[in-house]
């Protein structure tokens, strides 16, 4: 008896025997019980018996298990049985390929792209390359997939494939688009470009899903740019030292070493721009095998690639009309960069219409979205055009709310929490208030909003809990730092009459006097006894303070400033004169004085690993450059 049972389409299509046979055959337990060894076998990779069904039962191929709801090709490729796959594939039909499961209406094929199992891949479509434009359950081509599950090597396989299918240019370009747009997310560019070179208008077609299009989806993705990313004062000067230029083959990505060793091929050269010589040479020749500089020349090249990418999406947009430009939300997606903080995007983009910043009233949505961000560098753009203060007095008629108004809003937690210290974060929205207030007409800071309540009002009645949060800590750090400061001084100041080695019975002078070690204790004692004092008293002053919102602008931060660093310098001080004590009473007994100046040491390096960060983001967010640029030009022109 032979019969076929064809899934297709989740359709089912039975030919051989008639009907009725067929039927019966689904429902023999026997028969059932025969078909779950079949795929169990085919599971185990067990192609002798696999072989041997399929002789007796050529429409086994076609057959959907009861168990797996998929047939023996897509279990084969889930349980990644090579061999099986391929004599299977041998056996199926082209038309066979194209069989999906009855899960997420998915073939064997695209099974085997989220695996990202190549090999599986191309004996599949060197026999039916329509599996390439076949889509699953959500309309997604296999492409996509791969892209989407991170199979990068797999997707790159695919694409020149995809590409002669003429699939991803279809449709008014859904599917190119919604690969270019995945391929961004990844940070795929080679794949993006050399769509833009084939299709540029792709950069302003809608995808299949949610109908946006990848200028759009650009704007969110902060991390693509340099505006977007935290780097710490080492990581930005590496950074300066990386000179990472835009590869000319993307498939080929080179680093060029300038004054370095011949690297193995296989190796990536950069191009450092060191002019010091000695070490620095030694450095830049073996500058891939230093810790992190590897990410942050990626994190280079995936910038310069961004901007890249940008600059192509702003010379479609500049062919662009008025109703393209409102289709493709290209003013949304302005709004959305200058949340996320992207002051390339929102330049260059407004650079291609200029004309969308001679609004007034769109310049003042794109600044206010700044502000209650808390985007320092977009929102200092204002300060490039002519009609700032025309801005500033723009009122948004559904509240009423000024800029000024908007700045009142506390932050979004976001935000605040990059900032060490509630202290320090009501520093900085003062700062804001401070900075928005300076562009605000006179008149217009004295505006009430819909609600009665003029600017300073609302920051007042907003920033009630931050301020008693920032009281709090200040003085619970104040009173902690006060109990140490103590302690030292009441150390040092015993120590100053308690010298090492005792005093000469007739003079009454010290013993050691004549001592270097003697005259670095004296020293080290009265350097610590008077920084102790001063930080005592600072921050004795901290705790008696008013606490008011202006207080927190200058006054507190500087006054811990002082406190924290003298605090830091008694702390030294005292274990400088411990260490010299140790080192004139046991000055020919290394093995003792070595050790304990290691030990004391201690201390040390645990009050700059935990309170010295504190203390240099205190001073920098104090006396250091201001987050805000007053002195940019016309950046429209």
């Amino acid at each position: 008896m032979q019969f076929h049972i064809l899934n297709l389409e989740r359709k089912t299509i039975v030919d051989g025997e008639d009907f009725a046979k067929s039927n019966k055959f689904l429902k023999n337990d026997e028969y059932t019980q025969e078909y779950n060894r079949f795929f169990n076998n085919v599971g185990k990779g067990n192609w002798t018996a696999t072989q041997e069904f399929i002789r007796l039962h050529p429409g086994a191929l076609r057959v959907t298990s009861p168990t797996f709801n998929r047939t023996a090709l897509h279990v084969a490729v889930i349980f990644g049985q090579m061999r099986i796959v391929k004599k299977l594939v041998n056996l199926m039909t082209p038309q066979d390929l194209e069989i999906k499961d009855n899960t997420q209406d998915e073939t064997a094929f695209q099974i085997a792209v989220k695996k990202g199992n190549i090999s599986m891949a191309k004996c599949m479509v060197e026999k039916n390359r329509n599996l390439l434009s076949i889509t699953n359950s959500a309309k997604t081509i296999p492409i996509v997939i791969a892209v989407i599950t991170g199979q990068k090597l797999m997707a790159r396989y695919l694409y020149p494939l995809t590409v002669e299918q003429e699939v991803l240019f279809s449709d008014n370009g859904m599917y190119g688009a919604t690969l270019m747009i995945q391929c961004i997310y990844i940070k795929m560019f080679d794949i993006v470009f050399d769509l833009t070179k084939r299709e540029p208008l792709l950069l302003i077609s809608k995808n299949q899903t949610t109908f946006s299009v990848p200028v759009a989806h650009l704007a969110c993705l902060s991390a693509l740019f340099l505006s977007g990313c935290q780097l710490k004062f080492w990581q930005q000067w590496i950074y300066n030292c990386i000179h990472a230029q835009f590869p000319q083959a993307i498939n080929d990505v080179r680093l060029n070493i300038q004054n370095a060793e011949d690297n193995a091929s296989n190796k990536r050269n950069i191009t450092i721009r060191f002019v010091w010589s000695g070490l620095l040479q030694w450095m830049a020749s073996n500058f891939l095998k230093l810790p992190g500089i590897n990410h942050i020349y990626e994190l280079k090249l995936v910038h310069i690639q961004s901007i890249e990418l940008l600059n192509r999406m702003c010379k479609v947009i500049e062919i662009l009309d008025e109703n393209q430009i409102e289709d493709a939300g290209i003013r949304g997606a302005l709004v959305v960069a200058a949340s996320q903080g992207i002051i390339e995007y929102v330049t260059n983009i407004t650079k291609a219409i200029p004309k969308t910043m001679w609004h007034a009233n769109f310049a003042h949505i794109i600044i206010e979205s700044a502000i209650r961000n808390r985007e320092a560098k977009v929102f200092s753009l204002i300060h490039g055009l002519d009609d700032k203060q025309a801005i500033a007095n723009i009122i948004n008629y559904s509240n009423h709310d000024t800029l000024l108004h908007v700045t009142g809003y506390i932050a979004n937690s976001r935000k605040l929490n990059l900032i060490a210290g509630v202290a320090l974060q009501m520093q900085r929205e003062m700062q804001w208030y401070k900075e928005v207030e300076a562009i605000t007409p006179q008149g217009t800071q004295m505006l009430f909003n819909k609600d009665r309540k003029r600017p300073r009002e609302v920051f007042t009645e907003n920033h009630k809990d931050l301020m008693i949060a920032g009281e709090t800590w200040m003085k619970n750090t104040s009173s902690a730092c006060t109990v140490v400061g103590a302690l030292i001084f009441t150390i040092m100041f015993t120590a100053a009459f308690t010298l090492p080695g005792g005093q000469k019975q007739d003079t009454g002078f010290p013993m050691f006097l004549d001592k270097k070690l003697f005259n670095l204790f004296i020293i080290s004692d009265a350097i610590s006894l008077f920084s102790s004092t001063t930080s005592v008293l600072t921050f004795l002053g901290i705790l008696t303070s008013r606490y008011a919102e202006e207080d927190f602008l200058t006054s507190l931060p500087k006054k811990m400033v002082l406190g924290l660093s003298t605090l830091f310098i008694s702390i030294a001080a005292m274990m400088t004169a411990f260490c010299a004590v140790i080192a004139l009473l046991f000055q020919s007994q290394l093995w003792i004085v070595v050790p304990t100046i290691l030990l004391a040491s201690i201390p040390v390096i645990l009050f700059v690993g935990l309170q010295f960060p504190l203390l240099v983001e205190i001073f920098i967010s104090t006396y250091g450059r201001s987050i805000f640029d007053r002195n940019v030009g016309n950046w429209l022109a």
